[in-house]
């Protein structure tokens, strides 16, 4: 019993110092790690606290309170693995949504640079008149050498 209380010990102020480095280095968001925070805490006080881990185990029904650590331990961090898998879902989905949306802009911005590529070659054909004389001369020219080619 005290060998696992005092390896609870140590694993909680471990992880209570990665948490702190981890916010520290911006590694990750605050709100993500007050979960962590609240479930090494709990732990903590429960494997620190003799009256407190006797008072749990008396409730859950279990004679040795070094199973009722292990088994509060255990359902904190499934929880808190499962809250965050919710979280890394919603983001999938987010992120699947947003990447469909850039790919319709980038479509749409594509269109319009060829439209506005279209609009301005035939403005400047109706404002060039050398561009408009070179290619009726080029159109006259062709005609003219494949009617001699046939000759």
């Amino acid at each position: 019993m005290q060998r696992i209380r005092i390896a609870t010990v140590v694993f909680c102020v471990l992880l209570l110092i990665q948490i702190v480095r981890a916010v520290r280095r911006e590694h990750i968001r605050v709100e993500i790690s007050m979960g962590w925070f609240a479930a090494t805490a709990l732990l903590l006080a429960l494997s620190l606290s003799d009256r407190a881990l006797n008072l749990v185990s008396g409730l859950l029904g279990v004679r040795d309170p070094s199973f009722v650590l292990l088994l509060v331990a255990g359902v904190l961090f499934l929880s808190t693995f499962f809250r965050f898998s919710v979280e890394v879902s919603t983001l999938k989905e987010q992120n699947i949504v947003l990447a469909q949306k850039l790919g319709l802009i980038e479509w749409e911005v594509k269109r319009q640079a060829a439209e506005i590529e279209r609009v301005v070659r035939d403005h400047l054909m109706e404002i060039s008149p050398e561009g408009r004389d070179t290619e009726e001369g080029d159109a006259e020219e062709k005609q003219q050498t494949s009617a001699g080619n046939e000759l």
